[in-house]
């Protein structure tokens, strides 16, 4: 009897140990939780950009233009470099009494512009700035402005604002109908726009070349194909006319040599035609 009571009080302490330390590391774990808790959070500071908003938009890639008729074109890079030069002939001054912006643009990341081409507004949510433009500038800067838009190869692929659409190879004309706008426009796919010297070249090797009239609702296009890798859009007339040149996927070209005009038979064709 007695040694069995000797085995249940050695039990009894070895199970009170164990508890013991049990609710020693719980409490001391719960000790630490609530330190944790209660510490706060080290705020990580932003650095201030001092810079003019003028200053910081010009390190800006992505830029969006709208004017009265169209939203959000994407300034292509060379437009984009010529009216960062002009920015710097403009002179800070204070908000003017009349202002009425006729151009509009914006960032990717929250700054934005815009003109009556008198003066020049840049500004976010908590700042603006505004600056005027000189006499002798605003012909160019107009002119610039207005070719960053109706040059873009974003504005040429707007289908939803063509009303008609025909392809010339010589003298022969094809129409492309309606519903067969937005499946042309997705044919459209440039990579960068690129000089002129290239694209001529192109033109020149090339046995097949076509033109695209495009007339929309307040503008005409032009668009040649300079080869199958590059094209030229035409806008504008007189003093406003305007060209630029591009490097093209070759999807367009493509679809009007073998399906729409169907003077080639394509290379899979031939294999098929000589099994």
């Amino acid at each position: 009897m007695a040694k069995k009571r000797k085995l249940k009080k050695s039990m009894i302490v070895l199970i009170a140990v164990v508890g013991f330390f049990i609710v020693y590391f719980g409490a001391f774990n719960f000790g630490r939780y609530l330190d944790e808790k209660n510490v706060e959070p080290v705020k990580v500071q932003e650095e201030e950009d001092t810079r003019t908003l003028k200053k910081q938009i010009s390190t800006k890639d992505k830029i969006y233009i709208s004017d009265e008729n169209v939203e959000s074109i994407r300034i292509e890079e060379e437009y984009w470099e010529k009216l960062k030069v002009l920015f710097s002939e403009f002179t800070k001054i204070r908000k003017p009494e009349s202002y009425t912006p006729i151009y509009n643009g914006h960032s990717d990341d929250g700054i934005r512009f815009s003109t009556d081409l008198n003066y020049f507004r840049v500004y976010t949510v908590n700042k603006e700035e505004y600056y005027k433009i000189p006499v002798a500038t605003k012909k160019e800067f107009k002119t610039t402005l207005g070719q960053s838009i109706y040059l873009s190869f974003d504005f040429a692929r707007q289908y939803k604002n063509w009303k008609t659409v025909e392809v010339s190879y010589g003298s022969e004309v094809k129409k492309i109908h309606k519903w067969k706008f937005d499946d042309f426009s997705y044919k459209m796919g440039a990579k960068r726009i690129v000089g002129k010297v290239q694209p001529e070249k192109g033109k020149e090797r090339s046995k097949y070349n076509f033109t695209i009239d495009i007339a929309g609702s307040y503008y005409n296009l032009k668009i040649e194909t300079m080869g199958k890798d590059y094209l030229k859009i035409s806008a504008g007339e007189g003093e406003n006319h305007g060209e630029a040149y591009y490097e093209v996927h070759t999807g367009l070209y493509d679809y009007l040599l073998y399906d729409l005009f169907k003077l080639e038979v394509k290379e899979e064709v031939k294999e098929e035609v000589k099994k």
